[in-house]
């Protein structure tokens, strides 16, 4: 085996989080060929459907000089997701097939737990069955490493991503929206649109008043609230949408970019159904929310401390409500702190 392509291997089994992982399984296989046109889909389910969402692309291609160049997130050379989603239920396994563009694909699913969570989809004008056994190879290894990393990133309760991940999930959701909009930015087409006006959004919400239903109903049905209100945000929000539960009654949700207008009133929707929902054996409950702009230069801490300044402003003010925080800043009922001791240099 090439050299590169072992150390690529070695550098897959480093990473400590599963979006991460699929990023450098694309390099990984860049390296193994050498001209080729490689996506990672996400896959996810909906309206009793299984669809193939793009994640990232890389390019491996030689200039002029015979170099080796890897460009990321360009558009696939066909209509290859088109053509996943029409023939996904007959993707369950590792096959070769032809685009319409005559480009020879491999597809390897990426399975956990029966389930299919990843795919790639490998495409060249040269023919690619040479690589099979190696590429097999790697996503035996890959799969192994994913379903390690997918029991560690999970609350054992709900099965939304736990608060230990925060930090990376949010990092690696920045750094990737940042370099598809740097690549956007070079499109003629959205030069002309002018400033996008959509941001990425951090809400986090508590249930009211939870003490009093493990302390009259027991834990056991506690628990049961936690989990039926994690399927609520499963079926509510975005596949897309990172859901975390912080622990306890605490859950967090990020948001890609969308209009301010359009994250209120997707948390208005959910907290309505969660108000309407009848519970086992403790009926309905109320939920408190405060939400916040990430901005990708602070530290992930602050969106999330500003998101929380919001909640407890409505729990301190009804509970059962939402707020937002920079909203509270503009209408003066919350304040930033003062630093102290800040040093003049110039």
């Amino acid at each position: 085996m090439d050299s590169r392509v072992l150390d690529s291997i070695v550098e897959i089994t480093k990473q400590r989080d599963s979006d991460a992982l699929g990023i450098s399984i694309l390099a990984t296989i860049a390296e193994l060929i050498p001209s080729s046109f490689i996506c990672l889909y996400k896959v996810k389910e909906g309206n009793s459907a299984v669809f193939f969402q793009l994640i990232t692309s890389l390019e491996a291609k030689k200039d002029t000089h015979g170099i080796k160049q890897y460009q990321w997130d360009r558009p696939p050379p066909s209509c290859d997701t088109l053509f996943l989603n029409e023939n996904s239920q007959s993707l369950e396994q590792f096959h070769l097939y032809q685009s319409s563009d005559q480009r020879h694909h491999i597809f390897i699913p990426i399975v956990n737990d029966n389930e299919i969570v990843y795919a790639i989809d490998i495409s060249s004008k040269r023919e690619l069955q040479k690589y099979i056994e190696t590429l097999l190879a790697i996503s035996k290894v890959c799969e192994n490493f994913y379903a390690i990393l997918s029991v560690s990133e999970k609350d054992t309760l709900t099965g939304l991503l736990n608060r230990k991940t925060y930090e990376q999930k949010l990092t690696t959701l920045l750094q990737g929206q940042q370099h598809k909009k740097k690549f956007n930015d070079l499109q003629p087409e959205n030069q002309r649109q002018g400033k996008n006006q959509n941001y990425t959004w951090l809400a986090i919400f508590d249930i009211d008043f939870f003490k009093k239903v493990n302390d009259q109903y027991g834990h056991i049905y506690g628990d049961e609230v936690l989990l039926v209100l994690s399927q609520l945000m499963k079926a509510n929000f975005r596949t897309n949408d990172l859901m975390f539960r912080f622990g306890g009654e605490e859950f967090v949700v990020i948001f890609e970019p969308v209009a301010k207008v359009q994250a209120q009133a997707a948390l208005l929707k959910f907290m309505d159904k969660v108000r309407q929902h009848n519970f086992p054996m403790v009926g309905n409950i109320t939920l408190s929310c405060g939400f916040a702009k990430i901005c990708a230069s602070e530290h992930p801490k602050t969106a999330l401390n500003n998101a929380d300044k919001a909640l407890y402003y409505a729990k301190e003010h009804g509970r059962n409500c939402l707020y937002n925080f920079e909203e509270l800043l503009q209408q003066n009922k919350l304040q930033l702190p003062n630093v102290e001791g800040d040093i003049e240099l110039f």
